[in-house]
């Protein structure tokens, strides 16, 4: 069962036509139609806030403000072009699901987080994941690819959406055991890597069928792995561990492919729990609601 923000998403893609298009989805399109019910958008520089409120503009990725016959929508234009695309169908779907005109904090802004707990901003979340990548043709890049953080890296390209983002899409849609797990160092003052600093996970996102929770904050001690391989080399490693380097049972045996991710130090992990995954995932087929 896929969330109800990828049904409405789906719809206003049909709507606006931007679902004939080929990907990346056209922004544009989108916007034109949504100005038709009342959504304007504008970008801000944060750099040009006032002293007082610079600190809080950098941090936020948009801010949404309700007005008796239209709504503001704001985005960080500092932002890479990754992050503002995934920042305004974030913003769209506040516009658009059902009982988000009722939330006062947007008018203060939101940042986003993907491993968020807010029910609203999870709902955002897989909106905004919707309109960039949408989930029927998504998942048909899917079928076609081998199961790996390379495909990954493909379809975020494909789709001008972060490898990141692109990274719980896929896991959100797969039909196979798996998750993605963050994992980065501990950073010093500056945000550089603490020397001899264990990884620590930051958050993990996994599928319905995969059995294992990956505790945020496990850290994982210094040693021959796909993760520091990757964390210390800067490239793409894969390989099979055992449960307990994820704090995990000792004898669950996993398989895991890792890219370097954003900061420096911080990996992004496929996670497939036995020790070889398929060449390509399976998936049922997947019938749209209208």
């Amino acid at each position: 069962m896929f969330p109800e923000e990828f049904v409405i998403a789906q719809r206003l893609l049909k709507q606006s036509g931007a679902l004939e298009m080929e990907p990346p989805t056209p922004i544009d399109t989108v916007l034109r139609y949504l100005a038709g019910r009342g959504l304007e958008l504008h970008y801000y520089d944060p750099n040009k806030a006032l002293p007082d409120l610079r600190e809080t503009a950098r941090d936020v990725d948009e801010v949404l403000v309700p007005q008796e016959s239209r709504s503001l929508l704001f985005v960080n234009q500092a932002r890479p072009q990754t992050r503002i695309r995934f920042s305004i169908f974030h913003g769209t779907g506040h516009f658009c699901l059902p009982g988000h005109d009722q939330l006062n904090y947007l008018s203060r802004g939101c940042m986003i987080n993907p491993a968020t707990y807010r029910p609203y901003e999870r709902q955002a979340n897989h909106f905004a994941a919707a309109m960039n990548m949408p989930p029927q043709r998504f998942r048909e890049d899917m079928l076609h690819l081998p199961f790996n953080m390379r495909t990954v890296e493909s379809l975020a390209q494909r789709y001008m959406a972060s490898v990141e983002s692109a990274a719980i899409h896929y896991i959100t849609l797969a039909e196979v055991p798996c998750a993605v797990v963050w994992l980065q160092p501990d950073y010093d003052d500056e945000g550089f890597p603490q020397p001899n600093s264990p990884l620590k996970v930051r958050y993990q996102v996994r599928s319905p069928l995969f059995p294992f929770f990956v505790r945020p904050g496990t850290r994982i001690a210094t040693e021959d792995s796909p993760f520091w391989m990757c964390c210390e080399e800067q490239i793409i490693a894969e390989g099979n561990v055992k449960g307990s380097c994820l704090g995990l049972k000792p004898d669950a045996d996993l398989w895991v492919d890792c890219l370097p991710q954003g900061h420096l130090g911080a990996v992004l992990a496929l996670v497939y729990p036995e020790a070889r995954p398929p060449d390509c995932a399976v998936f049922d087929q997947w019938h749209w609601e209208e």
